[in-house]
């Protein structure tokens, strides 16, 4: 007998991409609070939309397939066409985290070999002149809200369809046996105090990670950050705006 198919199953791009509803978004996240595998798909596509940022915009749209000529009789739309919506965007956000790993290959092993960033020990002074590249270090600093190794820095960056989170998570090397690797989950704070999770990503000690995330809410609409670990939810790192 054949497994029953996951209705969410294909909801993981959709949702890192930002093109879920409200509604939608908040049945998937209770659906991954309990669904290790969907959890899993939502944090390998966690580094997309920062990869997506990089693509000029009349490259990714020659790249999506093209509208069908004709659309079918209206008889055949009866009754499907709401359904036919949903599929068209969820399979957009499918095919455009695709064509970032097939066709963008190239500006990724460009941006591979540019100079490397000055170090702590040979970094520019101040007064220098300089162009911040893409995956600059976000500059805001989170505070921890308990004792832990972890710690981050946090950028939200204005976007036309909402806003764009730069994160810079870095997990030092405790004393002792090394513990296991954690999952973390980031986390945008609305006024009244209401929270929406938007990324999800598993680091252990001496990593450094640089997750990006998006959210359809407009920049003066976040009153916080937070990092949370996922099996409890427990709040490591905040920032208030």
């Amino acid at each position: 007998m054949s497994s029953p198919v996951d209705p969410y199953r294909d909801w993981g791009a959709a949702y890192v991409l930002g093109s879920l509803s409200p509604g939608e978004r908040r049945e998937f996240e209770g659906h991954l609070a309990g669904c290790p595998e969907c959890s899993g798909d939502v944090a390998s596509f966690a580094g997309v939309p920062g990869i997506l940022s990089a693509v000029p915009r009349d490259r990714a749209l020659d790249l999506l397939e093209p509208e069908f000529a004709a659309e079918p009789p209206p008889a055949v739309l009866t009754g499907l066409l709401a359904a036919e919506r949903s599929r068209r965007w969820r399979a957009r956000a499918l095919v455009a985290a695709a064509l970032v790993v097939a066709a963008f290959t190239g500006a990724a092993v460009a941006l591979a070999v540019r100079p490397a960033a000055p170090t702590a020990s040979t970094a520019v002074p101040a007064t220098a002149s300089t162009t911040a590249a893409p995956t600059s270090a976000p500059d805001v600093a989170m505070r921890q809200t308990v004792p832990s190794p972890v710690t981050a820095s946090v950028r939200l960056v204005d976007e036309p369809w909402g806003t764009r989170i730069d994160v810079l998570c870095a997990y030092a090397v405790p004393a002792g046996p090394p513990p296991p690797e954690f999952a973390y989950a980031l986390h945008v704070v609305v006024a009244g105090g209401a929270s929406v999770r938007v990324a999800t990503w598993t680091a252990g000690p001496g990593s450094t990670t640089r997750p990006t995330a998006t959210t359809e809410l407009a920049r003066s609409d976040i009153t916080g950050v937070e990092i949370r670990l996922v099996q409890n939810d427990l709040v490591l790192l905040r920032v208030e705006f």
